[in-house]
């Protein structure tokens, strides 16, 4: 009995040290993130590339702040952003794309290219890395090639082109998924593996985002869906989800 009241007393201390007061132990506990749910998907063609968040914004899981958040962006022709996360970086984020954009295309004349500015992006997120964007980006777009691009991002700028990629609270669950139906990482040699058209991957995508409303409750109400495809006008439908 004595060793466990002095491992409390001990806990109790370094919890609240007599030296730290009120205002202190208050400024300790502070955070200036939250984090308000959400997932992303993106997957890449050989000539198109599909883009899809949900809807709902949420606090501590259970609270629904909103069931109309726009987390999916189309910066111009070529270029489209999904993020999910912290929403007030994913405004200012937003706006300083935006910016820069519109600085690129009064200095050069022409849109920016989905690889330039993916570079962007990087940088821009590297430049806050002592206080990062809380926010798990997806840039995608239509190359100088007429390809199919999908650039994945760390909150501090680490980037990686893939042929598609998740982000937010759903990823865990539809990283596997897409590496089953799209990468083809786990399927059996005798597999059938179809190729990857447009049609299958907005199916993929609607597919992924129903088995995540089932199973996380952050992610649901309905989907933005962004279609961009080579040589015709970018496309945004929404789909609903559950609503629970």
């Amino acid at each position: 009995m004595q060793m466990k009241k002095f491992k409390e007393l001990m806990h109790n201390v370094s919890v609240n040290p007599l030296w730290m007061n009120k205002q202190k132990q208050a400024a300790q506990r502070w955070n200036p993130y939250s984090f308000e749910g959400g997932s992303t998907v993106a997957i890449s063609g050989p000539n198109f590339v599909v883009i899809a968040t949900d809807t709902r914004m949420s606090q501590s899981e259970m609270n629904i702040l909103t069931r109309d958040a726009d987390k999916i962006h189309i910066l111009n022709k070529n270029i489209v952003i999904a993020t999910s996360g912290f929403q007030g970086d994913v405004l200012q984020l937003k706006r300083v794309l935006d910016s820069r954009l519109h600085q690129y295309r009064f200095d050069y004349r022409r849109d920016m290219t989905v690889d330039v500015c993916a570079e962007l992006l990087a940088r821009n997120l590297y430049y806050r890395r002592f206080f990062p964007y809380y926010t798990g980006a997806i840039l995608a777009g239509i190359d100088e090639h007429g390809k199919g691009a999908v650039f994945g991002y760390d909150p501090i700028g680490c980037i990686e082109r893939q042929p598609y990629d998740s982000t937010g609270a759903g990823e865990p669950i539809i990283t596997p998924f897409l590496d089953n139906q799209v990468g083809y990482k786990n399927l059996s040699e005798s597999a059938d593996k179809p190729p990857l058209t447009l049609d299958r991957a907005i199916k993929l995508v609607r597919d992924a985002f129903r088995m995540v409303a089932e199973r996380e409750i952050t992610t649901g109400d309905r989907i933005n869906l962004v279609i961009a495809e080579a040589g015709q006008p970018v496309k945004k439908i929404s789909v609903n989800l559950r609503e629970d």
